[in-house]
């Protein structure tokens, strides 16, 4: 036995089917509110402003003309990160101590922080241990006074 379509029963099915859609829309944006505030950076608006600094450091950095090679090479104690740094001529330069950070490009709750070490003459390298595969944007900079700046997208395995 079938029964006859009405008005109320047309009303019932439109109004089940948009809330529906509704809720759904309203779980996912609520998701991804919750797990991503949407910005890169920590203060891009400050970024902004200091964006003529930013400048002058990477024409320094250009006169200098010093360049890095990054690399990673998974070990059995973990990802070893490596940077070779040289200068036009070939030579390392003296006197940098980098650091930088390792960025999930999804979750920066996965970023970390990075200390290398000298190993030779601009060779420098880095062991995190527990790093799990996927993309990671590597950041590198140096704490001192020399304006040297380098960053690569890595994919580890």
């Amino acid at each position: 036995m079938s029964r006859k379509l009405t008005g109320r029963g047309v009303l019932l099915i439109l109004v089940g089917f948009f809330g529906v859609i509704f809720a759904t829309n309203a779980i996912f944006i609520t998701a991804a509110v919750r797990t991503f505030r949407g910005e890169d950076e920590a203060r891009p608006y400050l970024q902004g402003i200091a964006y003529n600094q930013t400048l002058a450091r990477r024409t320094e950095q250009a006169r200098l003309g010093w360049h890095a090679s990054i690399g990673d090479r998974r070990l059995a104690s973990g990802t070893l990160l490596t940077i070779d740094v040289a200068q036009s001529d070939g030579k390392a330069p003296s006197g940098l101590v980098l650091t930088g950070e390792l960025r999930h490009p999804a979750d920066e709750h996965r970023d970390r922080a990075l200390r290398f070490t000298e190993t030779r003459p601009g060779h420098f390298e880095t062991l995190v241990h527990d790093l799990p595969p996927g993309r990671w944007d590597m950041m590198v900079s140096n704490s001192r006074a020399a304006p040297f700046r380098a960053s690569r997208q890595l994919w580890v395995r």
